[in-house]
């Protein structure tokens, strides 16, 4: 073999081993290029973990001997002088016939590559005198030792890799089927949609609410699902949500496909992808309407014992009949002058329906003197802000009646009783009905005394306004008789 001859062998067993990434191609190709370049019919490595000296070993790679590839991975009997450090080509007949089983191989080619791996190239005649092994093979095989190495390091990475993906799917996969059960088991409807509102998945609540099935729902946008006017409302909300990045929590009636009505309360947040950026919207809602029936039912319960009180209270001095009512009426109306919202002022007039249930205790001779109080008689009727607040007290009503009716006479320079509250510390429904009440009784006779104009009622109202009244709440009653022609409900009847 000339020079020329002898690097195209290195060139080809060189792009050979640089070629393949993973062990079993490597070995393959090497096996079938050494096969072809030195005549051998038969090819295989050994891996020999115990070294050199090892006296079992494993079949690797097997080309060209059918026996032999029936033994690949099986843990082998390797014959002394089978192994060694160096590059012999005289491997004897009885070697080969003692660890093939086979009287065909009268040559062997023992090409070892490292400690724990070797190459034979077997042959029935000698067939490798062309070939100078000592030049050509041993760069050839430390680079195929190497190349090995790469290969088994490349393919633990990969099993590794691979374990670790097929274990975070599993983890995965786990968590979806926890998620979707949850999802199932909880009684309030969920969803969650894209950034451009298509809903992505929901729970069977929701799907019971919409009337669709889940499948029906996905892909979909809320126009497709909700009537008109509720879309157009969750798409509004959707917008605002995206805009501040602030979860939302509110109340609605919605009406379902099928026409049903429902108060609900929504809540509604963003999620995130990994890279911080809006992956979509999650939001449920709770069915609410059962609870608003029994608010409503005892709202009504309320406001009938309110009334019940109010009704024992006119029986008891008929002189001040209409009393609350009118009171109310003045206060609501003073409330709605302050911008007060609906819930206040609701609870603005049945405290006023209610201010003077204290008098109750006080006795009917008393109230109904057809003269001044003395002293000591005033000082008994002024128990009756105490004792209201003691009657109401242990009622639980959904706004403060119970220290609306104990401070309705306090003074805002803190010159009222019972407790001389100044200010702020009043409560404003307080302050109201303080206004009201004094309003309501000037204008309406009493047995002490006749009633008194609209004229004289006003200056007393601008004389004590800022010491014993609230100013804004005057101003409020003001604007109400002299700017807006309000009358009391009696004079209303009587025009």
């Amino acid at each position: 073999m000339n020079k020329d001859q002898l690097l195209a062998v290195l060139y080809d067993l060189s792009l050979t081993i640089g070629r393949e990434v993973t062990v079993d191609a490597l070995l393959t190709k090497v096996v079938q290029r050494l096969l072809y370049h030195t005549g051998c019919p038969t090819g295989l490595v050994l891996s020999h973990p115990q070294g050199l000296d090892a006296s079992h070993g494993r079949l690797l790679k097997v080309i060209g001997d059918h026996l032999l590839q029936q033994q690949l991975g099986e843990d082998i009997a390797l014959p002394p002088g089978l192994l060694g450090r160096t590059i012999r080509s005289d491997l004897a007949q009885a070697l080969l016939q003692g660890f093939t089983g086979q009287p065909r191989y009268h040559c062997g080619l023992r090409l070892p590559l490292d400690q724990y791996h070797t190459i034979l190239l077997l042959a029935p005649v000698p067939l490798l005198q062309q070939l100078p092994l000592e030049h050509v093979f041993p760069p050839v095989l430390a680079n195929l030792s190497r190349a090995i190495k790469l290969c088994q390091d490349s393919e633990q990475l990969a099993e590794t890799m691979q374990r670790e993906r097929n274990q975070a799917k599993a983890a995965l996969n786990r968590a979806l089927r926890f998620n979707q059960a949850l999802l199932n088991a909880i009684p309030i409807a969920v969803f969650y949609k894209d950034a451009q509102g298509r809903y992505l998945g929901c729970n069977p609540a929701f799907s019971r609410t919409v009337g669709m099935q889940a499948k029906d729902i996905i892909g979909k946008l809320p126009a497709e699902v909700w009537p008109a006017e509720l879309a157009a409302m969750f798409a509004q909300k959707d917008s605002e949500l995206i805009a501040t990045r602030q979860p939302q929590l509110f109340e609605y009636v919605i009406r379902s496909q099928q026409g049903k009505l429902m108060d609900v309360v929504y809540a509604k947040d963003l999620f995130y992808d990994d890279d911080n950026q809006i992956g979509g919207i999650i939001g449920a809602f709770i069915d609410i309407s059962a609870r608003k029936k029994a608010e409503e039912s005892l709202r009504q319960s309320l406001i009938q014992a309110i009334s019940a009180l109010s009704s024992a209270m006119v029986h008891r001095d008929l002189s001040t009949a209409g009393h609350e009512v009118r009171v109310s009426d003045l206060a609501v109306s003073i409330g709605r002058q302050l911008q007060l919202d609906a819930e206040q002022l609701e609870g603005l007039g049945l405290a006023a329906m209610v201010h003077d249930i204290g008098q109750i205790q006080i006795p009917s001779e008393i109230l109904t003197r057809p003269r001044r109080l003395n002293h000591e008689e005033f000082e008994l009727v002024k128990m009756h802000a105490e004792a209201g607040h003691e009657i109401l007290k242990d009622i639980h009503f959904p706004w403060p009646i119970a220290d609306i009716a104990w401070q309705h006479h306090e003074n805002m320079d803190g010159s009222g009783y019972p407790r001389g509250l100044a200010g702020s510390d009043i409560l404003l429904e307080a302050r109201i009905i303080h206004v009201a009440d004094s309003m309501e009784a000037m204008l309406s006779h009493r047995p002490f005394r006749r009633q008194l104009g609209l004229e004289q009622a006003i200056a007393q109202l601008q004389q004590h306004r800022g010491s014993i009244y609230d100013p804004a709440v005057v101003d409020a009653c003001l604007s109400l008789f002299l700017e807006q022609g309000y009358q009391l409900p009696d004079s209303k009847r009587k025009n």
